[in-house]
């Protein structure tokens, strides 16, 4: 018995052996016979059982000599954050192909790529199993593709209108302003340090798309007395007809949202079933804190959705056109409808589509550009003359006028023309929200390519990834000039003979200087595109800068391009106008100096004390970035402290 049970065992292994064998050679010869260059690797980087084995493989590897890892094992891993641009130098080329038995991997950072691959959206598909986590509630505009992929864009498109964008400009106004009063005590002049921005502005972006896509607006309660771990509470003053949220309820509206992104991949790990089991039989805390995460947001997204679809049944929703009244009156749920009886057409979106799309946005319209909002006040409080040159064109524009009398129509192309629009550039250049964007040949169809005027094929069953990070330091495409220190440079291997690893927004101005009077970007008259509501302007100004196409793609490019980019692009400039045209932000020192203590400073001593504190922030930036789904500081905080303008401490340009 235990001899049989040895040879079933062996030959088992032996095919399993044999199969890896042959999958590894035909891949191999496709890579060949692509005429792109290709390197080998052991591992499918996209693997998710190598993924959770990488926990105990990365600290193994890194016992080795480092030449007999790079960068074979660096291509196993998420690499894009830590190598940006370097593996293309290494290569020679900025497409490449990685070669293992599971399955090829395609990695582009030539603008000429992304361009050809998001044009022929037909012939590069998404590849869909990567976005299970978007998933969770129903299909949504995210992880579908064809006839409906255009359903679910034609159902969305309504609320991303200037009409709504403006309700956006007034919502951040409103938001901010009651996010900065938290972060001040008593002084009035300068904050107490505030190591919790990353979570406040978390919290800003939820505040403002729960009221403009859900009709749900959240306040900012009480602060503690200590900003280290502030319990924010928040109440519905705009309670929706019907929906009472604080009944049988475990967690509150915010909690749920915020607590399920923080467990996200737990829900991922556990099965389907599980989530649905009860919660008495989940094992440990943090598989039951996730499931009941799940269970709560799913609920008051399904209240808000009963509430709405009640409203526009009765004809009561006025001329609200949020995103939840779209999607309920895209999906054919409609008082004409209903009237029609057994005539009535069915149901376009199911109810599962309809939260599934709800939770997509939720996610994509708030975590994203919170992120971009931690990151340009962390950029701006490193890079003094920056901030200094933006609080000057804010001053121009301004006029003397508060931000929040300010008419939106005429404010916001200045603002996207100036200082402030360089600046929002420049920070998704340097820390997009996504630092990959995922593409695919479809199972049996290798596709031409044009590299660099040649003719190439990509094999058929390739990911491809569109390197975000990368293709937005590529010197090729970008102006550039020499690293501000040499000797000290941003990264330690990455772009050392120019600065594209530094913030700097002036490489956005034309002739060196901001255009306060700029309109904003005209569409492009791309008759198809109008038809899915798609925005078809350029992301940038055309008083800026304007990259090579497929060079700058935060929000991805083509028809798969993000469809709330103006509303992010409207709510980072309102926090900028807001906060900047009013305040300084300076790095928090606490770990190297107290305030008595910076107070007695002259001012060499003071800058050495905050060269430590830049020192540290740059290495967290570097070394504690990870992405889940968006690129974060995952690891700690970064301080910051606000100052009245005239009032800063540190003033070094």
């Amino acid at each position: 018995m235990p001899s049989t049970i040895l040879l079933t065992s062996i030959t088992l292994l032996g095919l399993y052996a044999l199969k890896i064998s042959l999958q590894f050679a035909r891949n191999l010869k496709a890579a060949k016979e692509s005429g792109i260059t290709y390197t080998i690797v052991p591992f499918f980087a996209v693997n998710r059982l190598f993924q959770l084995s990488c926990i105990f493989l990365i600290p193994l590897m890194r016992k080795l000599p480092r030449s007999w890892t790079y960068p074979w094992f660096d291509l196993c891993q998420e690499w894009a954050w830590n190598y940006r641009y370097q593996l293309f130098k290494y290569f020679g080329s900025d497409t490449f192909i990685t070669v293992s038995p599971e399955r090829n991997a395609l990695y582009t950072a030539d603008p000429d790529v992304v361009i050809q691959m998001t044009t022929r959206r037909n012939d590069f598909p998404k590849p869909l199993e990567v976005y299970g986590s978007l998933r969770l509630y129903g299909d949504n505009l995210i992880t579908s593709e064809g006839h409906v992929w255009r359903h679910h864009r034609k159902v969305t498109s309504p609320p991303f209108t200037e009409k709504n964008n403006h309700s956006v400009w007034m919502e951040t106004m409103d938001q901010c302003q009651a996010m900065v009063s938290g972060w001040f005590g008593e002084n009035k002049d300068r904050s107490k340090s505030i190591y919790t921005v990353a979570n406040d502005a978390l919290r800003l972006g939820l505040h403002i798309i729960s009221k403009t896509a859900f009709g749900i607006r959240l306040r900012w309660q009480g602060t503690e007395e200590t900003l280290t771990d502030r319990k924010l509470e928040e109440t519905l003053d705009e309670e929706l007809p019907g929906l009472d949220f604080a009944a049988n309820h475990t967690m509150s509206y915010t909690e749920a949202l915020v607590t399920l992104l923080h467990n996200i991949i737990t829900v991922l790990v556990l099965p389907q079933f599980l989530l649905n089991y009860s919660l008495e039989h989940l094992p440990f805390h943090a598989t039951k804190t996730a499931h009941r995460a799940y269970i709560e947001w799913g609920r008051y997204m399904n209240e808000v959705f009963q509430a709405k679809k009640k409203a526009v049944l009765n004809r009561s929703e006025g001329d609200d056109v949020n995103l939840m009244i779209s999607l309920i009156k895209g999906a054919g749920i409609t008082p004409e409808n209903l009237e029609e009886g057994e005539k009535a057409s069915p149901q376009s979106l199911s109810d599962e589509e309809i939260l599934g799309n709800a939770f997509a946005f939720m996610i994509a319209g708030h975590e994203t550009t919170a992120n971009s909002i931690h990151f340009c006040l962390i950029l701006l409080a490193l890079n003094v003359a920056s901030q200094r040159h933006l609080q000057s064109d804010l001053d121009e524009i301004l006029q003397g006028r508060p931000v929040t009398e300010q008419d939106y129509d005429q404010i916001i192309p200045k603002l996207f023309g100036s200082m402030a629009g360089a600046v929002l550039n420049e920070e998704l250049r340097l820390i997009p929200p996504v630092v990959g964007i995922p593409k695919s040949t479809p199972l049996d169809s290798p596709q031409p390519l044009n590299l660099d005027g040649k003719k190439c094929t990509v094999p058929a069953h390739v990911y491809i990834t569109l390197m975000v990070t990368s293709v937005h330091r590529n010197p090729k495409y970008w102006p550039t000039g020499p690293p501000s220190d040499p000797a000290q440079p941003n990264h330690p291997f990455s772009e050392q003979d120019n600065d594209l690893e530094e913030f700097k927004p002036e490489r956005w101005l034309l002739h060196g200087k901001s255009d306060t009077n700029a309109s904003m970007p005209e569409q492009n008259g791309d008759t198809e595109a109008s038809s899915l509501g798609l925005d078809t302007a350029a992301d940038t100004s055309a008083a800026l800068f304007r990259p090579y196409k497929g060079a700058y793609i935060p929000f991805s490019e083509g028809y798969r391009s993000c469809i709330g980019r103006r509303f992010a692009q409207v709510e980072i400039l309102a926090v900028l106008a807001y906060i900047f045209s009013q305040y300084s932000v300076e790095l928090a020192v606490d770990a190297f100096a107290s305030d008595e203590e910076v107070a007695k400073m002259n001012q060499d001593e003071k800058k050495e004390v905050w060269q430590k504190a830049q020192k540290e922030v740059y290495r967290k930036l570097r070394e504690d970035m990870a992405s889940v789904i968006t690129l974060q500081l995952r690891k700690g905080a970064i301080g910051l402290r606000l100052v009245k303008r005239g009032k800063e401490m540190f003033d070094f340009q």
